[in-house]
């Protein structure tokens, strides 16, 4: 009998996972792990990990060689037991009710009309700047209700109805932007799971500029693709009227990280770098 709802986790080489696996609090979950370019020696180490854990019986695992987010999640979205699909990442962990509220939620919508969107709490870390950090990254990710993930549920019901996948292995940035847009363009309603509440680990300053360089390049390939990405809010004025001065003043520095990343990806797509067609 299949699970009655399947917790993806893309990782490369993340320990942080094994914390997301143990938060995954709830029996009838399998909980899919799609390495993602990762070492033999640490996948090896997350079986045992999860072994130790006592759910291994649940864990399915699913290997990329070579690195690649958007891919790593249609594989995991494809092999999925369950045709309910909850998108995790690796340095996050779930509230102790959350699977629940979102299982709950799955019986009170029609899943081949609505999406499931639970919401992120930023740990603030002990650092100032990680405080700015978990600001910034509020304001941009978690005060607009928006298909991106995590956490996101959809059931594959709907995956004919927003052009036969859920995630372009093309755009190998900003993937869940593009989800997003198809999932509106299909007239799929995105709902709130107010209870599906999940904590992201502090972020650090070189992790977050690295992310938004990223970013970057994912709307550049988006652009030369002409793939319709959904904005966040992440103007500096737009951060400074919802966090304070100290969060818009490190607004305009990573859209400057943005825009390099951008201006990059626009000189590799020249010289092939990027499979664009």
């Amino acid at each position: 009998m299949n699970p009655t709802i399947s917790v993806i986790i893309p990782c490369k080489d993340d320990p942080e996972i094994i914390n997301s696996i143990a938060s995954v609090n709830y029996n009838d979950a399998e909980i899919l792990v799609v390495f993602n370019g990762a070492a033999e020696s640490f996948i090896q180490w997350v079986k045992d990990e999860a072994y130790r854990l006592g759910v291994s019986d649940q864990l399915s695992v699913y290997t990329l060689k070579k690195p690649n987010l958007a891919k790593a999640l249609e594989l995991g979205t494809q092999k999925a037991k369950s045709e309910n699909v909850l998108y995790m990442d690796s340095d996050c962990i779930f509230e102790k009710d959350a699977i629940e509220a979102f299982v709950s939620s799955i019986e009170s919508y029609d899943m081949k009309t609505n999406v499931l969107k639970g919401s992120v709490v930023f740990e603030e870390g002990t650092t100032w700047i990680e405080g700015v950090i978990a600001a910034s990254r509020e304001h941009h990710t978690a005060e607009v209700l928006t298909a991106y993930k995590p956490p996101l549920l959809i059931s594959k019901k709907i995956i004919g109805e927003i052009g036969g996948y859920a995630f372009n292995d093309k755009l190998i940035w900003r993937e869940d932007a593009d989800l997003d847009n198809r999932i509106r363009e299909a007239g799929i309603r995105i709902n709130a799971v107010p209870n599906g509440i999940i904590y992201h680990h502090s972020i650090s300053l070189k992790t977050d500029l690295r992310s938004t360089f990223r970013y970057g390049i994912g709307l550049a390939i988006a652009n030369v693709m002409k793939i319709k990405l959904t904005e966040v809010p992440r103007s500096t004025m737009s951060t400074l009227r919802s966090k304070g001065f100290v969060p818009g003043l490190y607004m305009i520095f990573r859209n400057r990280v943005y825009d390099a990343g951008y201006v990059y990806a626009r000189i590799k797509i020249v010289f092939g770098k990027y499979v664009t067609k």
